[in-house]
């Protein structure tokens, strides 16, 4: 029997989606005509009425919330909020430490684990006045088997992951936005799945000091959020404030959204994931790139120009590159948790650490050497567009717990390339994200064609 969806679930509009906006009430917080405690009132209504069945929260603080929202409320009324993430409710995956909140990784091994600190972007929103909800759902060690969180526009299909309870928080209207993190398809394809906007911003632009790792050179911290707005304040904050990575320059640009900017061209992309793609998603994203062509944007594909198909050809093998970096990279910690008690990791992720056993370092050099020539093969076509378009996953959230294949993620997260998806198809009454795709550390750029892109699309 079909499980009955609940209040702040149903059927995807891509046109009035009930995606949550925070950037737009600021200015009636100034004024009193809306404060930030009675805007998180409203999220926790959704989260009562409807996170029972989608499941999206490991662990909700309510009561600190609303201790968090009163104080930002009082700075508005006051005229002096601290950031413009100020009285922003936001949820953070659970692989994200939080010095208030268990941090458990839905893992077995880390059952009450309670940190002694805050991750370096956790902290920082906190000194912005945002304030912090709770800890969301993730899959066990951010490469396990599937989690509990179900798709807030189809309870039987899944949320995708490993960011699941961000994404499908965000999708049911429950936050505004919320943190990920992302090392194969853990930001953009939930985000697909679930309709939110989400960005893999350039590899180390954004300090993920703090968070779970299993692949140094491919973790990135995701952005989800319910507009393209929100989604650059959010990253644009963290990164004014925790910086980047250690030895990175952060997220280049200005605090407030860039302005729309229509692409003159955009090269589209078929990557490994074409052949994986249903036909009713090939259609969906076909029709768009028509819609964004009869609008004057210039479009390339591999049959314009050599070096995109000598890109396509090459990037085709990338669930085979990213396997040997991943797995490589992932023996520490995990063969200590193994060695530790192996019966608490589950069976999946147990396989993959396994299989990681197998390579060799000199196969991880030749790996490090062929990403190499990709990240000059990308910035050889990147500079000759405005952005690259493809999808953001074979289709829509598949029915089921699987997480769904990321293969139209992989390219994107080995190459460190900043990556973002637009909820902007419709397949199947469900969201199908399109992925833009653009040039290293020119993420501000990126955001202007994304905003452009989706106000055409949605219109």
């Amino acid at each position: 029997m079909a499980v009955q969806p609940a209040s702040g679930v149903g059927k995807y509009k891509p046109q009035a989606p009930k995606l949550r906006s925070f950037n737009d009430q600021r200015e009636k917080f100034f004024v009193g005509q809306d404060t930030p405690r009675d805007y998180l009132e409203r999220c926790l209504e959704v989260i009562e009425g409807c996170n029972d069945d989608v499941k999206a929260w490991a662990y909700l603080n309510t009561d600190k919330a609303r201790q968090m929202a009163d104080l930002s409320t009082k700075r508005y009324a006051d005229g002096k909020p601290l950031s413009l993430i100020d009285g922003m409710p936001i949820g953070i995956k659970d692989l994200i430490e939080t010095f208030d909140m268990p941090t458990e990784y839905n893992c077995e091994l880390f059952k009450g684990n309670q940190p002694i600190r805050d991750a370096a972007s956790v902290y920082f929103l906190r000194q912005g006045g945002a304030v912090l909800l709770g800890k969301t759902v993730t899959v066990t060690l951010g490469g396990g088997d599937p989690s509990m969180t179900r798709n807030p526009y189809d309870l039987q299909r899944t949320p995708g992951g490993s960011s699941s309870g961000t994404c499908a928080a965000v999708g049911a209207g429950m936050i505004p936005g919320g943190l990920g993190t992302h090392a194969r398809g853990s930001t953009i394809r939930p985000a697909s799945f679930c309709g939110n906007y989400g960005l893999k911003a350039t590899f180390g632009a954004l300090n993920r000091q703090g968070g779970f790792s299993a692949a140094e050179t491919m973790d990135h911290l995701g952005i989800l959020a319910g507009s393209i707005e929100d989604m650059w304040i959010m990253a644009r904050y963290i990164s004014s404030t925790a910086g980047g990575d250690p030895g990175h320059p952060g997220l280049y640009g200005g605090s407030l959204p860039p302005i729309a900017k229509k692409p003159e061209r955009l090269i589209v992309l078929e990557t490994a994931g074409w052949n994986e793609t249903d036909d009713a998603s090939k259609e969906a994203f076909n029709c768009a790139v028509s819609k964004l062509s009869d609008a004057g944007c210039e479009i390339y594909t591999r049959n314009d120009d050599p070096a995109i198909e000598a890109y396509e050809t090459e990037t085709a093998h990338s669930p085979e590159l990213w396997r040997q970096l991943y797995r490589f990279e992932m023996r520490f910690p995990m063969y200590q948790y193994l060695d530790y008690d192996s019966d608490k990791i589950p069976p999946r992720l147990k396989a993959g650490i396994q299989e990681g056993a197998g390579l060799t370092q000199a196969e991880y050099r030749s790996a490090l050497a062929r990403r190499v020539y990709w990240r000059e093969m990308h910035d050889g076509i990147a500079r000759r567009c405005d952005a690259m378009i493809t999808l953001s996953s074979p289709g829509p959230g598949p029915i089921g717990k699987d997480q769904g294949s990321a293969v139209f993620n992989e390219a994107s997260s080995i190459i460190g390339m900043p990556a973002m998806s637009l909820p902007v198809l419709t397949v199947e009454d469900m969201p199908l994200g399109m992925q833009i795709m653009g040039r290293v550390h020119c993420d501000e750029a990126l955001t202007a064609v994304g905003s452009w892109i989706s106000k055409n699309l949605l219109q």
